[in-house]
């Protein structure tokens, strides 16, 4: 018995309306899926046109796009870490040029201590060297301007300039203790007045020391150095060296490709370091290993690697590599501890680019020496220079006495 057309109408009514009904409430589940998933990016950008809205029609001075931009994108870097930042045009440019070992300037490396820019090392023969500036000097003002709040990259830009020009700093020297532990003794405010200039093949310096033992210090990781070394190594005599000292003091650090090919120098298809990152995603692999080649000069020279607290980031990645494979022996003290990974991002649409943090340095042992730093076979505790090198060519000594039993036990007869 067919059912009367009534019914059938509201049977199909009512289907009509459980369909249309499920279509609109599945359709607001998605649309609540959607917005739960977009609603911090939406709120997100949604906050920052309306602080930039907010700030052009109430700040005390007018503010163009261009400088709000600059603002945003700086606050962005510099609360992700103490190494990600933005870089000015000037700034990475800079950089570039710095890669490349070759500057205009007064021939100073300054970082941070104690919250202080500080000088960490004076080039030879630079207009810094010329003007007294010591290591251990703390740069108060440039050309007259308070330092104080300043970026590392913004007091860099201060210092560099076109060459012949000057720049004036004013420097707070720490007083040197006196025998008596006077405690009256207080620092002194230097002002000095520097021309800069082209500062190019100011970061090697070699010397032959007594006993056919080649003396290097590098005061910076560029690309290049490792053939500098190699060319510097090969002037020191015309007979063989006996040994190497590398001085590694108060290197900031550099370029990862820098380290990679100094340590090929010396170390025979081994790992040299590791990067590792935290992300989960697939794009990137989460480890990558840099390898030494089979291309190796230098593998049977004697090394030994002197390191301090100013020891940073790709020098310690030379000293990490080869005390892990127990190619050199590194004498000083503990290295600075910077052993996280920038990368230079391409330039933005206004010129400027990011340095962010993208990975960890491990040792070829697996070990990071970020926020530790690295620990020297032997630990110096002194500051005097020729301790320091009788020390290191002792360790030279050493290691070469043990290279060669090493090579008597490999070459007996099985």
């Amino acid at each position: 018995m067919n059912p009367p057309a009534s019914c059938t109408i509201s049977v199909k009514r009512r289907t009509l309306y459980l369909g249309v009904g499920l279509c609109i409430g599945l359709g607001s589940l998605v649309g609540l899926a959607l917005y739960q998933l977009l609603a911090p990016f939406l709120l997100a950008t949604d906050s920052v046109g309306q602080a930039q809205q907010q700030l052009r029609e109430r700040y005390i001075n007018e503010l163009s796009q261009a400088e709000l931009e600059q603002a945003a994108l700086t606050g962005m870097t510099s609360r992700l870490d103490e190494y990600s930042e933005l870089l000015s045009p000037t700034a990475y440019a800079r950089l570039l040029n710095e890669a490349q070992g070759t500057f205009a300037g007064i021939g100073l490396a300054v970082g941070l201590q104690e919250g202080f820019f500080t000088v960490l090392r004076v080039l030879p023969n630079s207009p810094a060297a010329v003007g007294q500036v010591r290591s251990g000097d703390r740069i108060t003002s440039v050309d007259h301007q308070p330092v104080k709040g300043w970026l590392l990259t913004e007091l860099v830009d201060q210092l560099r300039g076109p060459i012949g020009s000057r720049v004036e700093l004013q420097l707070r020297r720490p007083a040197i203790p006196s025998a008596n532990n006077d405690a009256d003794e207080v620092s002194s405010i230097i002002d000095v007045s520097l021309v800069r200039a082209q500062v190019s093949g100011a970061y090697l310096q070699a010397r032959l020391l007594s006993g056919q033992v080649g003396y290097l210090q590098a005061a910076l990781c560029y690309d290049g150095l490792a053939i500098e070394i190699y060319d510097a190594i090969g002037s020191l005599s015309a007979q063989p060296l006996q040994g190497l000292v590398l001085d590694l003091r108060d290197n900031p650090g550099g370029t990862l490709s820098c380290a990679v090919a100094t340590v090929d120098l010396f170390l025979d298809s081994k790992i040299v370091v590791t990067t590792q990152n935290n992300r989960s995603d697939d794009r990137i692999a989460a480890q990558h290993s840099y390898h030494a080649s089979t291309a190796t000069p230098l593998r049977q020279l004697p090394l030994t690697v002197i390191v301090n607290a100013g020891t940073a980031s790709a020098a310690e990645i030379i000293a990490g590599a080869l005390q892990d494979h127990n190619r050199a022996t590194v004498i000083g003290s503990q290295t600075f501890a910077k052993g996280t990974v920038q990368t230079l991002l391409p330039p933005l649409a206004n010129g400027s680019a990011l340095k962010i943090t993208s990975a960890r340095y491990l040792t070829p042992a697996g070990g990071s020496f970020d926020q530790e730093g690295l620990l020297p076979d032997k630990v110096v505790s002194t500051n005097d220079e020729q301790t320091i090198i009788a020390i290191a060519i002792a360790a030279l000594k050493q290691k070469a006495a043990g290279q060669g039993e090493q090579e008597k036990a490999q070459n007996a007869p099985k």
